[in-house]
């Protein structure tokens, strides 16, 4: 009986344990990643660096890159700006279907691969089997106009996404605000030219 009364209790014991605290939650690693996506200090792509700047159209200057922004101001073909930091986000991945495996990324035929931010040589971030693989080598992947592959052609893109870069700049008159970038900005990249306006030249 003395047995029967101890094992009633550590019977009710646990049970109140388990109850004060819950029961073992299952995590959904598949679960695509909540939108939009943000990465800061992004310049994504090869040669893109923060430096002086030319502005080639008009262009909005905004007080932040968040939804809340208001317009500061304007910016003018010719002006010079220079670039301190930059925001990417990603309101929407690019959609991409596995034809083969692809083993690394634990993948099969039918599985779709997450494409968020680019970094430039054809590397960028994606999300495929629940996982993040960050700056991933993509040139087994085939673009929307047939382009892109270089190895494998394991994927193709069936729906693009929607993406902004925005950078922060300060102008020549010391002020600061956001611009989406739109082919806006000349000199962002160290590997190709930089319009001089002093001499209406470029140089390499």
């Amino acid at each position: 009986m003395r047995r029967t009364i101890v094992g009633l209790l550590l019977l009710f014991t646990n049970l109140a344990f388990a109850r004060q605290n819950g029961p073992a939650i299952a995590t959904n690693d598949s679960a695509e990643p909540k939108l939009p996506v943000i990465d800061e200090n992004a310049c994504p792509f090869e040669g893109c660096t923060f430096r002086k700047w030319t502005v080639t159209k008009d262009s909005t200057l905004y007080s932040t890159w968040q939804d809340t922004r208001t317009e500061t101001g304007k910016l003018k073909p010719r002006d010079r700006v220079t670039g301190l930091t930059g925001v990417h986000v990603t309101r929407k991945p690019d959609r991409i279907l596995v034809r083969q495996p692809i083993p690394d990324l634990g993948v099969k035929p039918g599985d779709v691969i997450l494409r968020y931010m680019y970094v430039g040589e054809g590397f960028a971030n994606i999300w495929a089997n629940g996982n993040w693989h960050k700056e991933y080598d993509c040139s087994f992947i085939t673009e929307q106009n047939g382009s892109g592959c270089a190895q494998g052609c394991a994927a193709v893109v069936t729906e693009a996404g929607v993406k902004e870069w925005w950078v922060q700049v300060k102008t020549g008159n010391g002020k600061t605000g956001w611009v989406l970038v739109q082919d806006n900005f000349d000199g962002m990249d160290i590997l190709g030219t930089i319009f001089r306006p002093s001499t209406n030249q470029c140089a390499l």
